[in-house]
């Protein structure tokens, strides 16, 4: 089922999310609503506080680069993620723009590691281990941010924030109306 996305402005979106204590039949309804807000959203990934629910889950779908990373598309199997640890494997860094269905035609450029080790647990219950590199390492990493309360706008210098600061009013106020 499709939920609502929830906005810069309202306060689950900067939370700590807890952690899910066994994988239930709760959660895998859960992480359904996820994969289908996702589709509905145009979104590559999504996690559980930006549909208003604090707990440490995202569901996203890598990206598949082909032709020497001229050509890309995005795999038709999402990936989930309950309860993930992120372990940084390298120092060096890449800027890309990035964008958050929370932040609706917001893109700023955020500098992130280009590998990453993570631990999780999937749909099953099961624990699992990826070393994941480069774009892919991004989106996980960005969808992790959400589950510690971090929003891209935190990742950005402080001349950035200052210039988007009038779009971040407009975005909190058309969408958090109470």
């Amino acid at each position: 089922m499709k939920r609502q996305i929830i906005y810069y402005g309202h306060p689950l979106l900067r939370k700590r999310c807890a952690e899910v204590s066994e994988v239930t039949d709760e959660i895998r309804a859960l992480v359904t609503d996820l994969i289908d807000t996702i589709q509905v959203s145009n979104a590559v990934g999504l996690a559980a506080p930006q549909i208003g629910v604090p707990l440490r889950v995202f569901v996203l779908y890598d990206y598949i680069i082909e032709d020497e990373g001229r050509k890309w598309s995005i795999d038709k199997e999402p990936r989930i993620y309950i309860n993930p640890q992120i372990t940084i494997l390298t120092e060096e860094e890449d800027v890309a723009a990035e964008a958050c269905v929370s932040l609706p035609r917001l893109h700023v450029d955020v500098f992130r590691p280009l590998k990453i080790k993570i631990n999780a647990i999937d749909f099953h219950g099961n624990p699992f281990e990826e070393v994941i590199e480069g774009y892919n390492a991004r989106v996980r990493l960005h969808e992790n941010d959400h589950l510690n309360g971090v929003l891209i706008i935190d990742r950005t210098d402080a001349k950035t924030r200052r210039m988007i600061e009038s779009e971040l009013r407009a975005i909190k106020k058309k969408y958090n109306k109470n």
